[in-house]
């Protein structure tokens, strides 16, 4: 696919400018349509249609910027799923934590992507990636647990809301006797 490098490497944080932009292996552009070729001879599929070139090098810089740079470590989690018995999760608990959560593998990510735009994307679409992301962090809560923190670029808590599965409303938080180690 033909893509503007130099735009979006200028377009990238400084700590990222050097990152592979080898991301569309597969995809070529018809116009403004982002077409990812048939699997084994399928029929092509669009993946994203674009409103001009501006909203095509956008959408480019928010591809590589899902994989350009360095996550930061991970926060401490107060539980982390450690095993299942009869089919219900077996945690340890810590007692000094960043995040009064379960653990969630997904947030060091978003952050990191969410970081990266920050730099190249017009802040009114900066800030639908946010707004997307945020919601995507609070899927599994009733109540929103999520919000990101603009200036810092960092997701953090607002509430002690606890997850839930939707399909049969079960909160997921460690019940009593599932904690199997407490940890400093």
């Amino acid at each position: 696919m033909k893509i503007d490098e130099r735009w979006i490497r200028e377009h990238l944080p400084e700590d990222c400018r050097d990152a592979s932009l080898d991301v569309f292996r597969g995809y070529y552009t018809d116009g403004l349509r982002v077409m990812a070729e048939g699997e084994r001879g399928g029929p092509d599929i669009e993946v994203y249609r674009a409103e001009d070139e501006e909203d095509l090098r956008c959408w480019q810089l928010e591809q590589v910027c899902g994989f350009a740079g360095k996550t930061d470590p991970p926060g401490i989690w107060r539980w982390y799923r450690h095993h299942a018995e009869d089919g219900k999760w077996m945690y340890v608990e810590r007692r000094s934590y960043d995040y009064n959560a379960i653990e969630d593998s997904r947030l060091p990510g978003f952050e990191r992507l969410l970081r990266n735009l920050r730099y190249g994307l017009p802040t009114e679409r900066w800030e639908r990636k946010v707004r997307e992301y945020v919601a995507l962090m609070n899927y599994w809560y009733s109540t929103p647990h999520w919000d990101y923190d603009r200036e810092a670029l960092r997701f953090v808590e607002i509430s002690d809301s606890k997850e839930h599965d939707d399909h049969n409303n079960v909160v997921e938080e460690p019940r009593p006797g599932s904690v199997i180690k407490v940890i400093d």
